[in-house]
């Protein structure tokens, strides 16, 4: 069983992409699926204001629900170290208010009952401002 709650995790193991940005919207259900719940946490992530961050911050956050979509818990497991104390409290600050907005997630009761209690994790890469090849 530990087995599969390490596999259904690293599933969701995905980096927020920087091109066609969120705006920071509720979720619709009902989510079916790992990757609907992984587009749904993609939509209520709203990156912070470009001229108030530095490139590459990064952030690895586990998150677990409950069956019936409230978050049980989330930690952050990984950030940047080179980052500013501000600039980092504004990052953990974009995450609260994501998880906010996402919570409850719209879990169907399948699901729900599927993923209850197991950890995720999702990452956070900004790269907006890192030059394109």
């Amino acid at each position: 069983m530990k087995h599969l709650a390490r596999s259904l995790g690293a599933i969701l193991l995905v980096a927020v992409p920087t091109t066609g940005l969120a705006h920071g919207s509720a979720p619709k259900g009902p989510l079916n699926t790992l990757l609907d719940v992984r587009d749904a946490l993609r939509g209520c992530w709203k990156w912070p204001a470009l001229n108030e961050t530095k490139a590459g911050m990064d952030l690895t956050v586990r998150v677990s629900f409950k069956r019936n979509g409230e978050i049980l818990g989330a930690r952050i497991t990984h950030q940047s170290k080179d980052v500013a104390d501000d600039e980092r409290a504004l990052y953990h600050g974009v995450l609260l208010e994501a998880l906010k907005l996402c919570s409850p997630l719209p879990l169907s009761e399948s699901l729900g009952h599927a993923i209850a209690g197991r950890p995720f994790h999702f990452r956070f890469h900004d790269t907006r401002q890192q030059r394109k090849a």
